[in-house]
């Protein structure tokens, strides 16, 4: 089968398309073709004289089916081409005796599932240029995780190479759209109403398919431009030294992310970390004036004692016991009793009943969130009672306004709308009736 060139399809007499049948010469040492028309008049031009040889050049014999010609897979091939795969109505539209279904039964079966070499193989000829192929390099920033890698499987099928997903948002939004067709012969003789109908629901389908592509393009848009890709640096670079108030306020503010830049989305972040760390020094700096320090050169010392205080209240164990034994009298009359039986005469000594349960130490709340609200009474009250005092601050007033609305409150209902400790409760309790901000029902 003769091949040659779009540039080359003309015929050089007339410069109209050729269209086989046509005539080539064999004697010209350029490749030339005649159409019909002009080697019928005996056109000659350039080195071509009208008593060449000549061969008839025909595209009407099978190539891989009976009924396929070579100028029909040749057409299939040029339509495949421009109208792309899967677009087989307007493919068959350039075929006039084939129908979609054909066209797709065909290509498939003779280029894709099982193609044969039945035609000459190409020439071989060895390329003047050597393209150097392009090394992937694992990098951490850009993302390009290595493959099956769990950072890769994290990328929801991001393709670094490409810089695009391997599935697409709204992947299937083409299969509304791929066949919809505007030409007039679809129309055939139907009224005039029900082809604005269609015509009608045809657009309303195209509309709805760029919405679709606006919204995909909006979401690619603000993962490439908050850096959602990677999702561990991400974690890393907001998360990374946050206290966990902090964590949470960002995390609660992040519905809100898309409605500033990215720029101004970090420093938001940033501001109310420092807001953090700036209420934290506050609080620390009051509970130094509240322990009588004015110099900042004094602070180190101060924590130092502070140190060594609690780690020397923490040796204390035995001495411990033994007055939680003298302060508890039935355990104190136990132990006595079975020192004046003497029952063993010998010298050893009578190990002390167990003691009751260690009274836990009082809490550092200082810099937590609410302490500046709390007045002093009720500071040393939620470090005794080990309350955080945002918890208290809920606790007191749910009392509170429990007591004023039945003119009074009990221990027993303290209890109940309180789901706490209850030596807790009747601490809490006990402060709020000498506060003076609850009382006993009359």
């Amino acid at each position: 089968m003769e091949n040659f060139d779009d540039s080359e399809a003309q015929c050089p007499g007339c410069s109209s398309h050729l269209m086989a049948p046509f005539i080539r010469c064999a004697q010209c040492p350029i490749r030339t073709h005649l159409c019909l028309h002009c080697f019928a008049r005996g056109a000659e031009f350039e080195q071509h004289q009208n008593n060449h040889s000549y061969t008839v050049v025909k595209y009407d014999f099978p190539l891989y089916e009976n009924h396929w010609t070579a100028e029909d897979e040749m057409k299939l091939l040029e339509s495949v081409e421009n109208f792309g795969y899967g677009n087989w109505p307007d493919v068959s539209a350039q075929l006039q005796n084939k129908s979609p279904s054909e066209c797709e039964r065909h290509y498939n079966k003779c280029y894709i599932n099982c193609p044969e070499g039945q035609l000459p193989a190409f020439p071989e000829y060895e390329p003047d240029i050597f393209p150097s192929p392009v090394v992937f390099k694992l990098s951490e920033d850009p993302p390009r995780p290595p493959e099956g890698s769990p950072l890769c499987l994290e990328m929801a099928g991001y393709s670094a190479a490409r810089g695009d997903f391997t599935v697409q948002y709204n992947n299937f939004a083409e299969m509304d759209v791929c066949n919809l067709t505007f030409e007039p012969e679809d129309r055939g003789e139907d009224d005039e109403e029900d082809v604005e109908i269609m015509d009608d629901l045809k657009m309303a389908l195209l509309h709805s398919y760029r919405y679709r592509l606006k919204e995909r393009h909006r979401i690619k848009r603000i993962v490439k431009d908050y850096g959602l890709i990677n999702l561990q640096k991400l974690m890393r670079f907001h998360h990374y030294g946050m206290d966990r108030d902090v964590r949470q306020q960002i995390s609660d503010l992040r519905v809100f992310t898309t409605l500033m830049t990215p720029l101004d989305n970090d420093k938001l972040h940033e501001g109310i970390q420092y807001e953090h760390e700036l209420r934290s020094q506050i609080s620390r700096l009051q509970e130094y004036r509240d322990n009588g320090l004015k110099r900042l050169r004094s602070i180190q010392l101060y924590r130092l004692l502070r140190s060594r205080r609690s780690t020397s209240r923490q040796k204390r164990h035995l001495f411990s016991d033994v007055v939680a034994h003298i302060r508890d009298d039935a355990a104190c009359q136990a132990w006595l009793q079975r020192n004046i039986a003497g029952n063993d005469r010998s010298n050893r000594i009578i190990p002390l009943p167990s003691a009751p349960r260690k009274v836990a130490p009082p809490i550092e709340i200082s810099g937590l969130t609410g302490y500046d609200k709390l007045s002093p009474t009720e500071r040393e009250l939620c470090q005794t009672v080990r309350l955080v005092p945002e918890a208290f601050l809920e606790f007191r007033n749910i009392l509170v306004n429990e007591c004023r609305k039945h003119c009074g409150l009990r221990l027993a209902q303290a209890r109940t709308l309180i789901k706490i400790d209850v030596n807790k409760t009747r601490k809490l309790y006990d402060f709020l009736l000498q506060e003076g901000q609850v009382n006993k029902p009359s």
